[in-house]
Parts: C-alpha cells; structure tokens; sequence
C-alpha cells in the first residue's frame, strides 16, 4: 500500500509538470506489412489467442515487430499477471509506438494493478507525449475514484497540448463510464466544452462525457452551455450540450432547447432535442413534440414518436390515435402503441378501434418491418398475448416472428402484470410458460432468444411453473453452433437462472474461429468496398492493417454475394444502421465466427464500420455504421472500415432499408 502511494505521488508530480509540446522521439519507423510473414504469425497469434508464443515478438530486434505484439494483446479478452509484467517492462521501449500500444494494451486488461506501473511509467521530457496520452487514457479504464480526480485535477496543459488533453479527457470518459467521477470531473469537462481555444480532438470526447454520464450542470455551469448552445454551429458539440440542459430540469434550459429546434439544426441535434425533452414536464414541451412527428427525417420524426410512447398521457392517448391517421407507417405505428398503452381503462370503444386498426394494418401490410412494429404496438395492450401468440404460429418470416416473440416477453415483463391481469394473473403467467416452452423448443433463433430472456429475468417467477428441466437440457443439445450462438447463450443462461446458478459462456471450437486470408488481403489491398441501397450509394474503405481476420472474411462474404438482398434491421437514431444478418431480424450468423480486433482507436467520427457482437470473439456477419462519434465503444467492438462516400445515405437508413448488393470496383 504504502509503494503505491509512493507511486502515486510520483505520477502526480509528473502530471503537473509543464510539459512541452513535441513530436516522439522514435529511432525508427514502424511498418505493418501484411505480405511479411512474421507480421501474419504475429496477427494469427493474437486472433488465436495464444499469449504465450506472442511473449518472444514483445523483445524482438525489429520494433515493428515489438510494436505488433503488443497491438495484438489489445485485443485480449483477459490478460495473465505474467503477461501483463512482461508488457510493462516495455513501456520504457525506446519506440514510442510501442510505448503507446503497451499502454493501450494494459488499459485493456481489466488488472487495476496494471495502474502502478503505468503511473510510474508517465514520462515527464516531453519525447512521448502519443505514448503518455494513452497511459492517461489507461489510466482512466484501470483507477480508482482517486486515479479520476488525480486526470480531473491536472491544469497545467495548455491549448498547444492538444495530444496530453485529448488523452486525459479520454481518461476521464473512460472513469466516468465505470461510475468514477465527481464534481471537480464535471466542472473541468465542462469547462473543456466551453473552451472555443480548445482542439476539437478534446472537446468531442467532452461533449460526449456530457451526452452519456448524468452530469446535472448547476446553475452556472448551465446558463454558460445555455449561451454556448445559442451561438455554437458544430452539432458535435451541441449533442453534448443538449442532453447536459435536458437533465437540468431548469425552465431556461427547455426555452433554449426548444429555440434550437425551431433553428431546424442538425438532424441529429433534433433526435438529441427531443430525448432531452424528457426533462421536463409533458405539457410544457407537447407541442414541440406534436410537430416533430412531421419532421421530413424520418429519424428524427420516429424519435418524437418514441417520446409519446414513452412520456405520453392518458388524457392525449386518443389524440395519438387520431395524429397516426396520417402520417408514414414508420411513426403511425409507434403512435398506435402510445395510444394502446396509455389509453383509459374507461374508453373501451376506443380501445376497440386502436386495436382494430392495428390488427386490419397486420393483415394489408406486405412490410415485414412495419407487421414487427405494429405486433410490438400490439402488446401495449396485454390482453392481446393470444393474438399476439396466434400471429406467431401463422406467420413465415422470421423478422415477425422474432417480433411476435419479443411482444410476448414484453407482456410477461410488464412492472404491472399482476395489477394489470388480477384475478386472472396465474393463468395468464401459466400460459405465457407454455408459450415460452415452445419458442424455445422450436430452437428458432429469435424466438427462442426472446423466450429464454423472458426467464431468465425473471427466474423466480417461473422457477415453480417448471419443475423438471429436462425439456430445456433437450432443447440446448439441438441448437447449431456458432449459427446459433446468441440465442444459445441466452437459453443457457435462462436454464442457470432457473436452477439458481451462474451465467456461464459457451465454449466455441477453435477450427470454427475463422482467422485471417492473406492471400485475399494481397489480392485486394485496401480496396474500396460499394454498397448499393434504396436510399443511395455508400463506398467503404477497408482496414486490412487493422482488422485483417474482419477485413477479409468481409471480403469474402461480398465475393460470395452474401450481403446481397440482406437489410439493415436496425436503426438507432444518432447512434448506428445495422444489418447483413442471414435472416433480417438480428438474429443468427453462419458457420464460423471471428475474434475481435480492437487495437489502439477511438470510435471518434460519424461513418465509421464496425462488427456487431454478441460479446468477446463472436462477431460474424452482421455490420454497422455509425451516425456519430461513440467513443463508449472504444476498445469493445471491431472497427474495420470507414465511409469515404454516403454518409448522407447512412443517416437515411431504416429498419428494412435493402442491401440491394455489395461490390469491389
């Protein structure tokens, strides 16, 4: 105890110290040649995961080498203590590259004990200032409550010190994402935001801080993002800012964010809007958001949708109904569903007509997306289930399927299920058991998914409802691995839950890991990648450097066509468009998965291309593309591209936007 505080000490008076801007003082250049072929034995050990034969390249003569062996343990789902020691013996490499991706690796571990030697390890000469960036970044992912106010307390960085300033509020993101920050963080973020002199490479992260942690500005702190909000033109800022005034409750703050509404900013800025408006009282912002349902973006005009699920009232509920009567089946629906939830008990003949008019737009639509909507809005009204159950048996495509399931676990995770059902709430609950049972039974990859989760969360519930396991046992020896990975998991973790045991993660065959194809990296370099839909034209460029397992699997998935006539099957707003899964639902992937990638980058611009996951080293087939920066992915999702061309595109996606295909001009 008493060395760490030593060590602490140390770091502090480091930190403090003036350090001077400069470039890294690196012996020579590293290279990442992917036709070399210890480069290729390098990244094979690292997606395969054997730490053990990587150890050697970490003191290898070559410091690309070096430094590429370091790189890979950043992808590590767990580091050993013995390999975590040998690491931090080169945070002193003459390389700063190396330097910096040691750090990088050692923030990933996951081992707080890795903070010491990174503290010590802070370089006060001002020759590693990349490498010293990313010990603060470490350093943020690893410390305790004294480690993120120690990043918050630093004030001697000047505004030319835009790589130690990027690299101390990444720090404190990072803290703050763990729960670790307090009013001295918040008041020197939000003093970064409001710094015109301040790169924009510090201020993002720090408007990302304040979008994310529930930061309450007080009241000056509020009055200054007010006037900041009033005359900044840069939305990444103004997201930030946004969401900071939403949490303020404060009358000012709402009269400032409806004005930037009525500017029609950033359509992004308009999503952020509308979510901050759940601050404050309904009655107060329902106009604004009544008009947003009209919004020429569909994202933003889904998102005011979503408020009035969400925060709508039962007095407005047939004004929901009526609103929908005329507008795109992409917010007619949702306002349906507000409509059906909060309508009044007491007025039966509208509940007829909402419902009635769902189920006829059930039978007219040809939509799958909008038939999933429209079931979702239909489990507003719980007595519904056995529609609801009916619809799944009849229906063939696996997206209504999926969303007929989902509805059903909806219902039976209502906070108000017994008030709601009464006298009646044990035979429901029975029912809904045995609907469950036969999802997962059927061994269906999104139904399943949706009726394991729904005992899983509640395992005391139906823990009596299922004396005898065996049916479950039969049911997880039929499911078809990797394909079936994520709702495998989820059937596996519903059987624990119900016998009052661990979550536990399946163990997936090392030859169905997919690793990487040289000879088709060669083949295509850093070819541009061009995807063709409805709504336009968008050209990626891919980073085999980065992620070479990623990069050509994907390769091989267009040549083979794969992605053609596939669909984007989600759509979060202001956040990502994700598709390329086998059956357009989110659910299942193909015969192989591959090891996440994550070496030294920041989620820290719009377009960029990354591998959903079902956690640590299941990626497949499926892919995203961001709207905005998203840093809270740093270091957790493969990123293995960028949009070069279409970005106007992506943001113009929508549940069921078609890949009509994907070529390599």
């Amino acid at each position: 105890m008493l060395l760490r505080s030593v060590v602490f000490l140390i770091f502090l008076s480091l930190l403090t110290a003036c350090i001077p801007p400069g470039e890294p003082a690196i012996s020579q250049t590293v290279t990442v040649e992917l036709g070399d072929s210890t480069t290729q034995l390098i990244l094979d050990l690292q997606n395969s995961r054997r730490g053990e034969e990587l150890l050697p390249y970490l003191h290898h003569a070559n410091q690309s080498y070096r430094y590429l062996a370091a790189r890979a343990f950043g992808s590590f789902p767990l580091l050993s203590a013995a390999v975590a020691d040998s690491l931090a013996t080169l945070l002193y490499d003459p390389s700063e590259g190396v330097r910096t991706q040691v750090a990088y690796a050692l923030g990933q571990s996951g081992r707080e004990e890795a903070t010491g030697n990174l503290m010590a390890a802070f370089d006060q000469s001002g020759s590693y200032p990349a490498a010293d960036a990313a010990i603060l970044e470490a350093v943020g992912k690893l410390g305790d409550a004294k480690a993120a106010d120690l990043l918050a307390g630093i004030t001697t960085y000047t505004a030319r010190d835009t790589v130690l300033l990027t690299g101390r509020m990444y720090g404190m993101l990072y803290a703050a994402l763990r729960g670790l920050h307090s009013p001295a963080t918040d008041a020197a973020v939000v003093d970064l935001v409001l710094n015109a002199a301040v790169p924009s490479e510090v201020r993002y992260p720090a408007a990302q801080y304040l979008q994310r942690i529930d930061f309450r500005p007080d009241s000056s702190q509020e009055r200054r993002l007010r006037d900041l909000l009033r005359t900044t033109a840069d939305p990444l800022i103004a997201m930030g800012v946004i969401r900071s005034l939403g949490r303020s409750e404060r009358a000012p703050s709402r009269v400032a964010l409806l004005r930037r509404m009525d500017a029609r900013p950033d359509w992004r800025e308009r999503v952020e809007i509308l979510r901050a408006l759940a601050g404050f009282d309904y009655a107060s912002v329902r106009e604004s958001v009544i008009e947003a349902l009209r919004d020429p973006h569909p994202l933003v005009a889904r998102t005011a949708a979503d408020y009035l699920l969400t925060h709508g009232i039962p007095a407005d509920a047939p004004l929901y109904f009526q609103l929908a009567e005329d507008l795109p089946a992409s917010v007619a629906i949702p306002l349906y569903g507000a409509a059906n939830r909060h309508l009044s008990p007491f007025l039966a003949d509208y509940r007829g007509r909402i419902t009635g008019t769902l189920r006829q737009r059930y039978t007219t639509t040809d939509n799958v997306y909008n038939r999933a909507d429209l079931l979702r809005a239909l489990a507003e009204f719980p007595w519904m289930y056995r529609v609801l159950h009916t619809y799944y048996r009849e229906a063939e495509h696996p997206v209504v399927r999926t969303a007929a399931a989902e509805s059903l676990q909806a219902v039976g995770e209502r906070e108000d299920f017994d008030a709601f059902f009464r006298g009646s709430r044990q035979r429901v609950r029975a029912e809904l058991a045995d609907y469950y049972r036969e999802l997962i039974e059927g061994r269906e990859e999104g139904p399943a998914y949706h009726a394991a989760l729904a005992l899983s969360t509640q395992p005391d519930t139906y823990r009596a409802i299922y004396p005898d396991l065996a049916w479950l046992d039969a049911a997880l020896d039929g499911f078809d691995l990797p394909r079936q990975l994520e709702t495998y998991t989820e059937v596996l973790h519903a059987r624990n839950a119900l016998l009052g045991q661990e979550r536990q993660l399946p163990t997936i065959a090392p030859q169905r890991v997919r690793p990487a194809d040289w000879s088709l990296l060669q083949e295509y370099g850093e070819r541009l990648a061009v995807l063709t839909t409805a709504e336009g034209t968008i050209t990626l460029r891919l980073w085999p450097t980065v992620a070479p397992a990623t990069v050509s699997s994907f390769l091989r998935l267009v040549r083979e066509g794969y992605y053609d006539d596939k669909y984007f099957h989600r759509v979060v707003p202001n956040f990502v468009a994700q598709g390329g899964g086998p059956r357009g639902d989110g659910f299942g992937s193909e015969d192989f998965v591959l090891p996440t990638e994550t070496p030294y980058l920041h989620w820290d611009r719009a377009g960029l291309v990354g591998m959903a996951s079902a956690g640590r080293d299941t990626e497949g087939v499926q892919f995203f593309i961001t709207h905005r920066p998203t840093p809270h992915l740093d270091g957790k999702y493969t990123i293995f591209g960028e949009v070069v061309e279409g970005q106007d595109v992506v943001n113009r996606l929508v549940p069921g936007s078609r890949i009509e295909s994907i070529s390599l001009p």
